[in-house]
């Protein structure tokens, strides 16, 4: 991307969260990479990621023969992290465009050092820690190697590669009368709190769970001891 067509984009960016369309190129570039971290900030804390933010080249030539304080927005259903892109719109002259944008999470998760095939058991010494993007992962990884030792494998799992969770069966059982964490995820909250298994389970299994009030839930275990339900 050209200087020329860099402090555009950060520009737009910048100008929709309020600052003032003036201010010297440094000055926009940091305040448009401060806009896309807010985006996906709630998401790196939950998964201790860092992250990293790669604006990409935009080769059209109406940013630069005609130029204006274009409005960013994303399209809808458009995703805030991984390889996606943001909009820019001109309201005079009309004119619309699309900017890709690479919002990496990296995260330090274990992967074991050699091939496992099914039906062995994981022990300690079978893994260690690597760097991975998470968005490059969208069905989700291991991440916390207490869900490793003593699993057992239920299908291939190659080394030096992220681990996913359908390939464990772990081997703590919980039985019926355990004390459990209850999960309860709603649309745009979560609320904790204690109850009792119900039936037997392992994590990934679907169980029922009794909650202190006396009501009965179904979920799906984790591990820790939690129960996810999804209201």
């Amino acid at each position: 991307m050209t200087r020329t067509l860099f402090f555009l984009v950060a520009l737009a960016l910048a100008w929709t969260t309020g600052v003032n369309a003036a201010p010297a190129q440094g000055g926009a570039a940091a305040q448009a990479e401060q806009m896309l971290r807010e985006r996906v900030e709630a998401q790196a804390q939950a998964l201790g990621a860092r992250i990293e933010i790669a604006l990409g080249s935009v080769l059209d030539d109406r940013l630069s023969r005609a130029p204006c304080q274009p409005d960013v927005f994303l399209p809808p259903g458009t995703r805030v992290w991984g390889k996606t892109y943001i909009g820019l719109r001109c309201a005079t002259p009309n004119w619309q465009v699309r900017v890709p944008v690479d919002v990496a999470l990296i995260v330090s998760v274990p992967m074991f050092v050699r091939p496992m095939a099914p039906g062995s058991v994981v022990q300690p010494g079978d893994w260690t820690y690597s760097d991975v993007n998470m968005a490059a992962w969208p069905r989700g990884v291991v991440t916390d190697d207490k869900a490793l030792a003593g699993s057992r494998i239920v299908r291939q799992a190659r080394a030096g590669e992220p681990i996913p969770p359908d390939a464990l069966q772990s081997g703590a059982r919980m039985a019926s009368g355990d004390p459990v964490q209850v999960v309860l995820i709603g649309p745009g909250f979560t609320i904790k709190a204690a109850g009792k298994l119900l039936q037997q389970a392992t994590p990934g299994q679907s169980t029922r769970v009794q909650l202190e009030s006396g009501r009965t839930v179904a979920g799906t275990m984790r591990d820790g001891r939690e129960i996810e339900v999804n209201l």
